[in-house]
């Protein structure tokens, strides 16, 4: 497929605008569940998407773009204001480092396409 790329980063767009959804719906229940799922799901959703959408065939640059503003249009789409910014960058972070990792592995997989043996 000539670009693969599109379809990798749509999925990774679309998994994280649901996680972040997720995350900003909890906000109207426990405020426990809120915090764990905004500082805790929402950084390892990304740092896992991005990963996957460098394995899927994304730029490892472009990769981990995504998973912070889609973090931010979900609180804004849903309650009108923008979640904790620590959270946020904690989120760009931890999808840097999916990002490079994901790379890593991409790198590291045979040339053939069929995975290891």
């Amino acid at each position: 497929m000539k670009h693969r790329w599109m379809l990798a980063w749509a999925i990774q767009i679309a998994e994280m605008l649901a996680v972040g959804l997720l995350a900003a719906l909890s906000y109207a229940g426990s405020a426990i569940l809120y915090g764990a799922l905004l500082w805790g799901a929402t950084p390892l959703a990304g740092l896992f998407t991005a990963c996957q959408a460098v394995l899927r065939g994304l730029n490892n640059y472009a990769a981990w773009l995504a998973p912070a503003p889609c973090l931010f249009a979900a609180h804004y789409l849903l309650w009108g204001f923008s979640p904790s910014i620590g959270a946020a960058l904690l989120t760009a972070f931890l999808s840097l480092v999916g990002a490079a990792a994901g790379e890593v592995l991409s790198q590291r997989r045979p040339k053939g396409g069929r995975g290891r043996r």
